[in-house]
């Protein structure tokens, strides 16, 4: 056996002086040197585990330097026990060696330190330093206590404001949020134009709503946005709208009207109000903010509504045109109807045609009794047309339509417009009543003047209308005729001489003027009927009322008085020129000439009555009775001669 072997007695190795050693004592040196080497070896243990675990240990490399030295010193002990049996002594002495060398650098090196170390303060001091140090930590505790009191309360009051400013934030982020939402929601274009960059800094999304640009290809025009999206014809005016905003006050704002393209091409019409929005260090406006409404609808139906007005009023100046025409029409009417007959319908009809054509010339034209001619009865201006030509000759009778011709068609000209004046816009237009032509009104308009289609109607409503009037005018004067006049002979008959007499006698009392009075009997005329019949004396009756019209003068009124008797009023005639003229008048009648059916019949003879005004009578039935009795006279003194009541 190993173990046995070495720690045997028998083989430890003499040291000399060892020799008297026995093995009990031998064994009490080992168990010395072992307890001895353990000691050693634990106290170096404790000293490294306690240098490693007190971090604030002052001189940490002495207390190394003596766990090495110690270190090695339980080795030597070790070693004191090896040689015992195996003589190792350079080992041994080297281990010492080494022992020798630490312990001497350990010895060294406290040196230094011993000053420090007696400096180093006593246990009462220590104690002092220690209460001090207490009195130091509880000072600092209750000021920490403090310090944490005072911290809560900070933290508190922080976390009661952090609150504040978190519900501060979230309000303003509501705000914020609300405000971007109704910013968003408005339906205009809110927006904030930079003066010195020449663009919108801001904008709300209805403008991309309205022009369908997204806010990156908004600001990609840059300061192109007014050039590449405002009218050209409101560029101008846009422009100096922002260089009048240069000059606005804080509170001022000014409004302008232009348009702007979308994405599609499409113009958009906008009504924007701007005002200063941030000014620069020197008071400058900096930023504009704009509020634009779009207005194109609205402006669509302004348009349409201020184009619909222009036509109302040109419609209302038409209508009035057409009024006043109407009111100058019914004032013709009235006129013409207030006309005793044509004569004097002819002598106004011009002044009241040329209001209702001004600027015109024209002419009014009838047809003759024999209708193969038309006659000018009025005439304004300068007609440039014949005062009377055929039917053929103008085209609108022709037609029996209105006929208008411009300036440029020379050719359609009707052939009673003169050839030698400058030709201009015409219009011809049948005068038809009842349906029979009763004559053209014809119009010449200024040179180059347009003849619209209220002048045509018009002039086709006064055509129709002076025809109408015409017409009737011509009735009542045949109407008249035929009231007043005998129809076999023409002359007037007997309710006419009732009313001229009375006239008469009336204005001659006025004006102590004569009246005489011839009443004539055609002497046998019973018996010459019977002879050559009824027709024979309505053919003596006509040749002796026209020879009887011959003789007479204008303003006397030759009467049938009934049957074969004739009577004459004379005003302003003294007895002897009315016997004279009646003396006249039997002689012309006894020297007619009379044929009937081709066979000539005798002659005829007339006796005469005449009475006077005032002499035989002051009032109409007795100058007729006169007359009368005058007439029974001289057919009693044998017929065919003249008596004087």
């Amino acid at each position: 056996m190993i173990v046995p072997q070495v720690l045997s007695a028998l083989q430890y190795t003499s040291h000399g002086h060892y020799y008297l050693w026995q093995t009990p004592f031998i064994w009490l040196h080992v168990a010395a040197e072992a307890l001895i080497a353990i000691a050693f070896y634990s106290i170096s243990l404790a000293l490294i585990y306690f240098v490693r675990n007190r971090k604030d240990l002052p001189y940490k490399s002495i207390f190394i330097l003596f766990s090495a030295f110690i270190l090695f010193c339980g080795t030597t002990h070790i070693l004191s026990i090896w040689t015992l049996w195996h003589p190792d002594y350079w080992l041994s002495a080297i281990v010492k060696g080494f022992t020798a060398l630490i312990s001497l650098y350990t010895a060294l090196s406290s040196i230094p330190l011993i000053p420090q170390a007696l400096n180093l303060p006593s246990t009462q001091e220590l104690a002092s330093c220690n209460l001090k140090l207490q009195d130091e930590i509880s000072s600092k505790e209750a000021a920490q206590q403090e310090i944490c009191q005072l911290n809560q309360e900070l933290e508190q009051r922080v976390a009661e404001k952090t609150a504040a400013l978190v519900k501060v934030n979230q309000d303003l982020q509501e705000s914020i949020l609300f405000k971007e939402k109704i910013v968003n929601s408005t339906p205009n274009i809110l927006y904030i134009y930079d003066l010195e960059s020449n663009r919108n800094v801001f904008g709300n999304s209805f403008i991309s709503e309205l022009l369908g640009y997204s806010p990156l290809e908004l600001n990609k025009f840059q300061s192109r946005l007014l050039d590449e999206l405002i009218h050209p014809e409101d560029l101008e005016g846009l422009k100096q709208h922002f260089q009048n905003c240069l000059l606005l006050e804080s509170d001022n704002c000014l409004e302008i009207e232009y348009r702007l393209k979308d994405n599609r091409g499409q113009w958009y019409w906008l009504h924007d109000k701007n005002t200063i929005f941030a000014r620069n260090a020197d008071g400058k406006p900096k930023q504009i903010l704009g509020i634009a409404r779009d207005i194109t609808k609205s402006k669509e139906i302004r348009d349409r509504a201020e184009t619909l007005n222009q036509k109302l009023e040109e419609k209302v100046l038409a209508l009035e045109k057409n009024n006043q025409a109407r009111i100058k029409l019914a004032q013709m009417n009235e006129f013409i109807q207030a006309c005793a007959g044509l004569v004097e319908a002819e002598e106004v009809l011009a002044d009241l045609l040329q209001p209702l054509f001004p600027d015109s010339h024209g002419a009014i034209y009838l047809v003759n009794n024999s209708e193969n001619l038309l006659k000018a009865i009025a005439a304004w201006g300068m007609a440039n047309s014949y005062s009377s030509f055929e039917l053929k000759e103008c085209w609108a009778l022709r037609r029996g339509d209105s006929h208008l011709v411009h300036f440029d068609t020379p050719g359609l000209y009707c052939g009673h417009i003169a050839h030698n004046t400058n030709y201009t816009q015409t219009l011809c237009l049948p005068m038809i009543a009842k349906g029979e032509t009763l004559g053209m009104l014809y119009l010449c308009f200024d040179e180059y003047k347009t003849i619209d289609r209220t002048t045509q109607e018009l002039a086709e409503t006064v055509a129709q209308n002076i025809a109408m009037s015409f017409a009737n005018l011509r009735l009542q004067e045949k109407l008249r005729y035929q009231s007043l006049r005998d129809p076999l002979t023409g002359l007037f008959n007997r309710r006419y001489l009732e009313e001229s007499l009375a006239k008469e006698i009336n204005r001659a009392y006025r004006k102590q003027q004569f009246i005489s009075v011839l009443i004539m009997d055609i002497d046998h005329f019973k018996r010459f009927n019977d002879i050559h019949g009824h027709s024979a004396g309505d053919l003596v009756l006509k040749k002796v009322a026209a020879f009887l019209l011959s003789q007479v003068r204008k303003y006397d009124i030759a009467c049938r008085y009934g049957g074969e008797e004739l009577i004459v009023i004379m005003p302003d005639a003294a007895i002897e020129d009315a016997i004279i003229r009646a003396e006249a008048i039997r002689t012309g009648i006894k020297n007619l000439n009379l044929e009937h059916k081709g066979k000539e019949l005798e002659s005829i003879s007339i006796s005469v009555g005449v009475s006077c005004f005032p002499d035989d009578s002051i009032n109409a039935d007795g100058l007729i009775c006169a007359a009368d009795k005058a007439l029974y006279q001289a057919k009693a003194q044998g017929r065919d001669c003249v008596q004087r009541c």
